[in-house]
């Protein structure tokens, strides 16, 4: 169906090295390639992987190195970096610095690779009430850096904290990052899920973010607990885990509807596969439509892609729903 191949278009970032995987280096990039190769790249995107491990492609001597020179494909190995951060701004802006040198360095050989997206935590005191200019100064800082080492086509996308002041710091940082001069430069990560309960953000928190995303033109994108297609209760971790299906139905139709809050919300926690609907020109959920050109643009424009540290768990469940 055109409508569900558009939906899942590189929907996938592959994590095999984080949670609950936790894979090594080697055959974790053994996998992507693997993925890359098969009937099923489509739904794939970006691997991603910490800028320590990222060091490894650059090292002659190592196995992933070699990986990438014999890599023989008209598709291009596509990244997604883990930046080293800090937990003041000083020593994010710092370890910034060193990690796009290493970038810069290691793609200006021809190896068939891409690295324009950026993954990382934003340090806590960013989003302190008295901190009213600290942001938008980071982030300025931040675009600058980008500029300066020839990175104009790079992302990074921010994932602030989330604890009982959710609202302000989501609407704080989706906003100011659609008010720096180059928008488009600064998406926004929201974790939505994680070993333990806790990790889970609630439905509310998710939708807000979605709702605030789109409102300020902010491209979203999500990490962990989300490799299942719809929502409902797990017992590996106790709790409800988010579905793909939702949290990006819900984004699509927000983007391509005026949704409010409460409709995005019924969306992200519906856990009926029945609510769901593929044709071959359009997506819905219930009676809320988004036709293909609406999806197209949706995930063009404003959700990216999620991170997974599984292929095969997402694409069992599809075939399950047969939808694949």
């Amino acid at each position: 169906m055109k409508s569900f191949n558009i939906f899942m278009n590189r929907i996938i970032d592959y994590a095999g090295m984080f949670p609950p995987a936790n894979l090594e280096l080697h055959p974790a990039f053994k996998n992507y390639l693997e993925y890359i190769d098969s009937e099923d790249e489509w739904m794939m995107d970006k691997f991603i992987c910490s800028m320590k491990s990222f060091t490894s492609f650059a090292d002659k001597d190592s196995d992933v190195f070699s990986m990438i020179k014999d890599y023989d494909s008209e598709r291009c190995v596509s990244f997604s970096l883990l930046l080293t951060g800090g937990k003041t701004a000083k020593e994010f802006l710092n370890s910034l610095e060193a990690d796009l040198k290493l970038v810069k360095e290691f793609t200006e050989n021809d190896n068939n690779t891409e690295v324009n997206s950026f993954e990382v935590k934003l340090p806590d005191e960013l989003f302190a009430k008295h901190n009213t200019n600290g942001l938008k100064t980071f982030l300025n800082d931040s675009y600058d850096m980008l500029n300066g080492f020839d990175m104009q086509d790079g992302m990074i996308f921010f994932e602030p904290l989330i604890n009982d002041n959710f609202e302000f710091v989501f609407e704080k940082l989706a906003h100011i990052s659609a008010e720096i001069e180059n928008k488009g430069r600064f998406g926004f990560k929201l974790r939505t899920g994680g070993i333990t309960p806790e990790l889970f953000p609630s439905t509310e928190q998710v939708s807000f973010a979605l709702k605030t995303c789109k409102e300020n033109n902010v491209m979203f994108k999500a990490t962990a607990g989300l490799h299942h297609p719809l929502r409902h209760y797990n017992d590996s971790v106790s709790t409800k885990m988010h579905g793909f299906l939702n949290v990006f139905g819900a984004g699509i139709l927000a983007y391509s509807n005026q949704l409010s809050l409460k409709e995005i919300n019924d969306i992200v926690k519906d856990e009926r596969a029945e609510s769901f609907i593929f044709k071959d020109e359009e997506f819905r959920w219930n009676d809320i439509p988004a036709n293909a050109n609406s999806i197209t643009k949706a995930r063009n424009e404003f959700v990216r892609s999620f991170g997974s540290c599984s292929f095969d768990v997402p694409k069992d469940d599809l075939k399950q729903l047969n939808l694949l």
